[in-house]
């Protein structure tokens, strides 16, 4: 909230370009100059478009907008995409509205009908071939490398080294790592330099009193809930320490309420967990190396039900990785940290990670883990914890095993999406999906879909499933219609009712087929005719 003390000293800027007056007196257009404007500020880093105020910084109030402000924020996201805060402030002179403008997405120029703006003196141009090439090929550069100047060696939790030096020798086979100091640690992983300590080593191994002092939003933040539906936790603990002090207590925190799904395969007793170790390990680690930090008002987020696993991260996806691509592109935004991770063995550099995650959650039968509620201010990944389908697991593990093959991670990811969404039309791996006898054909036309196999569904004991899925052939849609004609007058509309399966174009293509072999006839118009055995 803005104090009026603090805008007047706005007043005394009018030439700060992160500040844009409009008098606005009575009017200011909703549709064209309220988004272009927010547009074209947010692409020059960010700012305030404050409206009732002149060029000059006189205060002269303004109606616009006068009892609706509030929608404002949700109708400017919907338009361009980037949250804008919208603040009334009634001052003295008259009422004022501040609308908070975000720095656009790296790489990401805000756009509005299509169209990138930018300001051009007191008003609104298109922006330039150069301008818009400069921000699209923009890159992130590494926050956790940038030093820290109130941080030195005295300031360095030594438990959190030590869990390092442990983890560090023992992936490098190197028991001399045990030995160093802090100070021959921290200059040997690059977390210490001429120039000082950097953000990597407060976030890692600084002293909680300095983490509180100068990276308060370096904080993961653990809720339990009994019923994932729930507004107020059941359990709740913080973490605002040095990672490497607390990365195993966080583990053990979520394990402390995890769920075994025992089950039974032939003579042996298997069990799955809620909450794998691997799985959830890896989106813990994934979320301390890809956070925001510059948002120091924000913590990850680690919320747990017997239902699923969530955990959400200040910042969207780093640059150039999206929802789509993010299993197969590879992009760190706090390149220091996630070295310094892989150092200890906690993380593969290869970007591996999500695969895992992924992979993980496939094979115990849980089903797809889901990123669908990020956005470019935050990453959102929610790991299931219920057992969906634990014959699709013994199904894999059986065909695997006859055939003495290995599946890879996509084609394990492929198998899992066609078993959620079958049929499918497209299938990558379809050859040899087909050749070991895992998918099946239904159709033989350019229209044919894929679903899995005939066996999985003996193996899991639901062959009407399978039937359901397949559909009944041609032929014996025939029978049934000859079966219904033999006693019922055959209207169009009553047999579309009568098979909801077929579509009105597929019965028709029977019925003419049936025609054609003298088995059936149509009585009357084409309209309120009906259809009959033929005598």
């Amino acid at each position: 909230m803005t104090t009026i003390d603090e805008f007047n000293k706005w007043l005394e800027h009018p030439e700060d370009r992160s500040l844009e007056f409009k008098t606005a007196e009575n009017s200011f257009g909703k549709d064209t100059d309220l988004p272009d404007y927010c547009a074209a500020i947010s692409n020059e880093g960010g700012g305030k478009l404050i409206l009732g105020v002149t060029n000059e910084g006189k205060v002269v109030g303004t109606k616009s907008f006068s009892g609706t402000h509030n929608t404002l924020s949700n109708e400017l996201l919907q338009k361009i995409k980037i949250r804008v805060d919208v603040e009334e402030l009634k001052h003295p002179e008259g009422r004022i509205l501040i609308f908070h403008i975000p720095s656009h997405p790296l790489g990401q120029p805000v756009k509005y009908k299509g169209k990138y703006k930018m300001r051009a003196g007191e008003s609104l141009s298109e922006m330039d071939n150069t301008t818009l090439k400069k921000l699209l090929n923009e890159t992130e550069t590494d926050f956790s490398s940038q030093i820290v100047t109130d941080l030195s060696l005295t300031d360095i939790d030594d438990q959190a080294i030590d869990n390092f030096k442990k983890l560090w020798a023992k992936k490098a086979q190197r028991d001399d790592y045990l030995s160093y100091s802090n100070e021959k640690t921290l200059r040997a992983i690059g977390l210490l330099s001429e120039n000082g300590l950097n953000y990597a080593s407060l976030i890692l191994f600084g002293k909680k009193e300095k983490i509180d002092e100068l990276a308060p939003g370096s904080e993961i933040i653990y809720e339990w809930r009994q019923d994932s539906k729930k507004i107020p936790y059941d359990y709740r603990k913080n973490w605002r320490e040095p990672f490497f002090k607390i990365y195993n207590d966080i583990w053990e925190t979520i394990n402390a309420r995890n769920i075994r799904f025992p089950f039974q395969e032939g003579l042996f007793q298997r069990e799955i967990y809620a909450f794998s170790e691997k799985p959830i390990r890896e989106a813990t680690l994934n979320a301390v190396a890809h956070r925001d930090y510059t948002i120091h008002n924000r913590s990850i987020f680690i919320k747990v039900s017997p239902e699923e696993f969530l955990i959400e991260s200040p910042g969207g996806f780093p640059h150039g990785i999206t929802i789509e691509n993010i299993l197969h592109e590879t992009n760190w935004r706090n390149r220091r940290i996630a070295e310094t991770l892989e150092k200890a063995g906690l993380v593969e550099r290869s970007g591996q990670g999500m695969d895992d995650i992924f992979e993980s959650t496939i094979k115990e039968g849980k089903g797809l883990p889901d990123l669908l509620g990020s956005n470019d201010f935050s990453v959102r990944l929610k790991i299931p914890a219920q057992v969906k389908d634990k014959n699709f697991i013994l199904f894999i593990e059986k065909i695997t095993r006859e055939r003495q093959i290995t599946l890879s991670f996509d084609e394990i990811y492929e198998l899992e999406k066609i078993r959620e969404n079958q049929p499918v039309t497209n299938v990558e791996y379809k050859k040899k999906f087909l050749d070991i006898g895992i998918i099946e054909r239904v159709g033989k036309t350019r229209g044919a879909k894929y679903i899995l196999s005939h066996k999985y569904y003996t193996h899991a004991g639901k062959i009407g499933e399978h039937t359901r899925l397949r559909g009944i052939s041609r032929e014996k849609c025939k029978t049934l219609i000859l079966e219904h004609l033999n006693k019922n007058k055959g209207y169009l509309l009553d047999l579309c009712v009568t098979f909801p399966e077929l579509k009105r174009m597929d019965i028709s293509n029977l019925l003419q087929e049936l025609k054609n072999d003298n088995k059936i006839e149509h009585i009357g118009s084409k309209r309120k005719g009906y259809w009959k055995l033929k005598n």
